[in-house]
């Protein structure tokens, strides 16, 4: 992941979300994550990368969630995996739902990425359609995810495939504090 990689941007208009600031695409690595503050968690914890194929079906995210959960708690990530792991499964739920839903491929990939202070989790699916916010009353069960995701969240955005202009990646980032930095 080493070099310059092009801006892809496709994110939701900032004035959908305005309680945080938005980045833009860009991969883990080339540019470096922000450093947290005093309310983020801070752990002795080990870089990882990782990426699975999940068939979107119910029980195959449950699977990845489960994974996505002990990869964390292996990497000493432990004190932030219940929120890694809802949001998470929120973007696979949503792409299960939307982004796969009329495509035949019906599979996306979930990757993590851990390093230098910053978590990101990123799902790609098929579809090139964004996420859209809305309004969810008090009745519904489902259009609060984005919401949720906006609220625990310190970035987050969706990109365009570069490849074939098939398919779309929605992301988000936490910064972490390890141990050492917060010494």
């Amino acid at each position: 992941m080493n070099g310059t990689v092009p801006q892809r941007s496709n994110e939701v208009a900032k004035e959908d979300f305005p309680a945080a600031e938005r980045a833009r695409g860009d991969l883990l690595g080339t540019e470096r994550c922000p450093s947290g503050d005093g309310g983020v968690p801070a752990c002795p914890t080990r870089d990882f990368q990782v990426a699975m194929v999940v068939p979107a079906r119910a029980d195959a995210v449950a699977g990845a969630r489960r994974q996505l959960a002990g990869l964390l708690r292996s990497s000493g990530l432990a004190e932030c995996a219940d929120t890694v792991v809802l949001v998470a499964q929120e973007l696979m739920v949503n792409t299960m739902v939307h982004g796969c839903a009329s495509k035949p491929e019906g599979r996306f990939v979930m990757s993590a990425i851990h390093g230098r202070g910053c978590l990101r989790v990123e799902v790609e699916d098929p579809s090139t359609e964004p996420p859209r916010p809305r309004a969810a009353t008090a009745d519904e069960e489902a259009g609060r995810g984005l919401h949720l995701l906006d609220a625990l969240a310190t970035r987050w955005g969706t990109n365009l495939s570069l490849l074939g202009g098939t398919g779309k990646t929605v992301w988000f980032e936490l910064d972490l504090v390890v141990a050492e930095a917060a010494s």
